[in-house]
C-alpha cells in the first residue's frame, strides 16, 4: 500500500509538472500572425475554414485565405474544433488560440496519463506505467506539440484513449474494472471514429483490432469474441459515417473521411512533389491533366483523381525498383529523423554534424556545432527518439509472450509505419508511433532492471565461493 501511494505521488508529480511544461510553452508562442500566414501553412487553412464552417457560407475569404465548405478535403473535427473557439471567444484572433492551446495542452498530460495506464497493464506493474509516463510527460516533442494548431495531439489522444479502453477493459478484464467490456467497446469504437475524423489515415486500423480480437477468441468463446468485434465495427461506422452523411446530405458529395488518399499516394510516387501550389502546378504540367471548361466540382475531382492514378501507375511501370528505393528512402528516413526540431532553428543537427565528421573534425568545428540555435533540445529529442525505436523494439521482444495485451499498442506502431511506406512519409506523419513505442520503452526498462536485479545474487555467490 505504501508503495502504492509512493507511485501515486510520483505519477502526480509528473503530470503537473508535465502540464506545466506544455503551457509554459504554449503561452510564448505567437498567435495573431497565424492567422495570416496564407503561405500554405496547415494553422491558417485550418483556422479559415474552421471559421467558414460556422460563417452559413459555401465559399468565402477570411483574412485573405479562401475556404470552400462542399470540397473540404481533409477529416472534419479539427476544423470544427478550430471554428467553435472564433465563435465564442470576443477576441477569436488572440484568444481562440490561446484557448485551443490551453485545451491541447490538458490532452498531453492526459497522454502521458494513458501512458501510465497502458505501461502498467501490459508490464503487470506500476513502475512500468511510472515511467511510460514520464517520458510522454518529458518528452520535448510532446511538450512542444500543444502549442501546434494541427491535428496531432488530439489524434494521439483519441488513439491513446481507444488502445486504454480495449487493452485494460476488454482485454485485461479481471471482473474488478470499473467498465464492463461492452461499455469499454462502446466507448473505444467512438474514441477510434474520432481518431479517424481527425486523422482519415487511422481508418483501417480497428479493423486490425477486429483480428486481434478473433485471435483472441480463437481458442474459446468465439461467439462472445465475434459478437464483440462486430460492436466495435458498428460503432466505429456509425461514428465515422456522420462526415459521410452530413457531406452527402449537404453538399450531395460522397466521402469517406477524405478525398486525399490518392493525393498521398501519388505524392508518395513522384520525387518532385511540394508545397500544394507546386503539386498544382505539376499536375498541370501535363495537358490532358486541364479538365474540360463546363466541368463541375465532382467532374473536376474525378478528373483529378484520374491523373493522379495515371501518374502513379506510368511512375511504377516506368522504373518499379526506382519507385521502391524512392519509397524507401522517404519511409526510412521520415522514421529516423525525430518530429519537432523545426521550430527549434533552421540549422539541422544531422547535417552539421555529417559535414564535420566528413570534412572538419576539428575541437573549433565541434564547438561551433554545439552552438548551434537550439542544440541541447535537439539533442534531447533525438536521445528520446531513438530510445522509443531501440528500447521500445525490445520491450516487444521482451513482452512478446503477453501478446494478447501487447498486440494492439504494436500493431498501431506497425500498422501507422506500413502505411506510410506507401501515402506520402514525413516525420511528423510517423510522429504518432512514438507513443506506443515509449511505452514498449518503458516495459523494457523494468525488465531489463529486474534482470539485472536477479542476476546480482548470483554472481555474488560465484564470486565469494571458495
Amino acid at each position: 500500500m505504501h508503495a502504492k501511494k509512493q507511485y501515486t505521488r510520483w505519477l502526480w508529480f509528473i503530470l503537473i509538472a508535465g502540464l506545466m511544461l506544455r503551457i509554459g510553452y504554449a503561452l510564448g508562442q505567437p498567435t495573431v500572425s497565424l492567422f495570416y500566414s496564407s503561405d500554405g501553412g496547415d494553422s491558417a487553412w485550418y483556422l479559415a475554414n474552421g471559421w467558414g464552417f460556422f460563417s452559413g457560407q459555401e465559399h468565402g475569404w477570411i483574412r485573405g485565405i479562401a475556404f470552400y465548405l462542399s470540397t473540404i478535403p481533409t477529416p472534419p473535427f479539427y476544423i470544427l474544433y478550430a471554428g467553435l473557439f472564433q465563435q465564442i471567444v470576443p477576441l477569436p484572433e488572440h484568444e481562440a488560440i490561446v484557448m485551443m492551446r490551453l485545451i491541447q495542452c490538458l490532452l498531453g498530460a492526459a497522454t502521458a496519463y494513458l501512458a501510465y495506464r497502458l505501461g502498467a497493464v501490459i508490464s503487470r506493474g506500476l513502475g512500468a506505467g511510472i515511467i511510460a509516463a514520464a517520458l510522454i510527460a518529458f518528452h520535448p516533442t510532446f511538450i512542444i506539440e500543444p502549442a501546434n494548431i494541427a491535428t496531432e495531439t488530439f489524434y494521439i489522444f483519441f488513439v491513446a484513449v481507444g488502445l486504454w479502453l480495449y487493452v485494460e477493459y476488454v482485454i485485461h478484464a479481471d471482473g474488478a474494472r470499473r467498465l464492463s467490456p461492452r461499455l469499454a467497446l462502446i466507448l473505444a469504437g467512438l474514441a477510434f471514429g474520432l481518431a479517424t475524423l481527425t486523422r482519415a489515415v487511422f481508418l483501417l486500423f480497428p479493423m486490425m483490432i477486429a483480428m486481434h480480437m478473433i485471435m483472441v477468441g480463437y481458442r474459446g468463446q468465439r461467439k462472445i469474441w465475434l459478437g464483440r468485434g462486430l460492436l466495435l465495427a458498428a460503432v466505429y461506422a456509425a461514428m465515422v459515417s456522420t462526415w459521410t452523411v452530413y457531406s452527402l446530405g449537404m453538399w450531395g458529395r460522397l466521402i469517406i473521411v477524405s478525398d486525399q488518399f490518392m493525393p498521398a499516394l501519388w505524392r508518395a510516387a513522384v520525387a518532385d512533389d511540394g508545397s500544394p501550389a507546386v503539386n498544382d502546378a505539376l499536375l498541370m504540367e501535363d495537358a490532358a491533366a486541364a479538365p474540360p471548361k463546363d466541368c463541375e466540382t465532382d467532374c473536376k475531382f474525378h478528373h483529378a483523381a484520374e491523373t493522379y492514378a495515371a501518374q502513379i501507375e506510368e511512375s511504377i511501370e516506368r522504373d518499379l525498383g526506382g519507385f521502391l528505393r524512392l519509397r524507401f528512402e522517404e519511409w526510412a528516413g521520415s522514421i529516423l529523423q525525430p518530429h519537432g526540431t523545426t521550430p527549434l532553428g533552421s540549422v539541422s543537427i544531422r547535417d552539421s554534424a555529417r559535414d564535420w565528421l566528413e570534412n572538419d573534425r576539428s575541437s573549433g568545428g565541434f564547438f561551433r556545432l554545439m552552438q548551434i540555435e537550439g542544440f541541447a533540445v535537439k539533442l534531447v529529442i533525438w536521445a528520446f527518439h531513438y530510445a522509443a525505436l531501440l528500447l521500445g523494439m525490445i520491450g516487444m521482444w521482451l513482452t512478446r509472450r503477453d501478446w494478447r495485451l501487447t498486440l494492439a499498442l504494436a500493431g498501431f506502431a506497425a500498422y501507422t509505419a506500413a502505411i506510410h511506406f506507401f501515402l506520402l512519409a514525413l516525420p511528423r506523419y510517423l510522429f504518432p508511433i512514438e507513443f506506443p513505442m515509449h511505452i514498449f520503452a518503458a516495459a523494457a526498462i523494468v525488465k531489463l532492471a529486474a534482470g539485472r536485479q536477479r542476476s546480482k545474487p548470483h554472481k555474488e555467490m560465484l564470486l565469494s565461493a571458495p
